[in-house]
């Protein structure tokens, strides 16, 4: 099963995803990461000493969606395809089945990614975690934002995603993996695939 994660900007999006990726054998993606290429190599400055910079990556995304909306939900798709196709060729290689490709997708925002994600048969998982607590991760992972970045339009649809599973990110990484355990462990007993 296809998971996408849905939530507002450092609620712990990534960490849920990494979680997944070591424990579970899936394989990430986002719909940002053709945004980070471009802007990373236009911009590496804007990159030094670790930082995100916000501003550019949701003012270039939004730039190339008023040319067409579904610029990074197309490329995202075609880098999912793509593995997993090199998955099932490798297998073929090597005459060795491995576990069944599995997407984690990490930055579901858009309502046309949403549409998107629901036509392919993902599963949508939303977390959330308090304000104060969000923008202090970001102050402690040196991104640059300000408060328009908190109320940007990419922040604004998540709430409203109907969504198979919500997970609160209030506590330790143990307690959030722990509840990432108990929504995997739901979904294999209802059998999705």
């Amino acid at each position: 099963m296809n998971i996408a994660l849905c939530g507002l900007m450092r609620s712990g999006k990534d960490a849920v995803a990494a979680h997944l990726v070591a424990n579970y054998g899936y394989t990430r993606f986002a719909f940002g990461d053709g945004i980070r290429e471009v802007t990373r190599r236009l911009y590496p400055e804007m990159y030094a000493d670790g930082k995100k910079p916000r501003s550019l990556l949701q003012g270039f995304g939004q730039m190339a969606r008023s040319f067409d909306s579904d610029v990074w939900v197309n490329d995202c798709f075609r880098r999912i395809s793509g593995a997993e196709r090199l998955q099932r060729a490798n297998e073929e290689f090597y005459g060795e089945p491995t576990q069944p490709f599995r997407a984690i997708l990490t930055d579901l925002r858009q309502p046309n990614e949403y549409e998107r994600c629901r036509a392919e048969g993902f599963v949508i998982i939303r977390v959330t975690a308090p304000d104060g607590v969000r923008i202090q991760r970001a102050i402690d992972a040196k991104d640059t934002f300000n408060y328009a970045d908190l109320v940007h339009s990419t922040e604004s649809h998540v709430s409203s995603f109907v969504v198979d599973y919500e997970i609160e990110n209030r506590g330790s990484l143990a307690e959030l993996y722990t509840k990432v355990d108990e929504v995997l462990a739901d979904l294999n007993a209802k059998k999705i695939t």
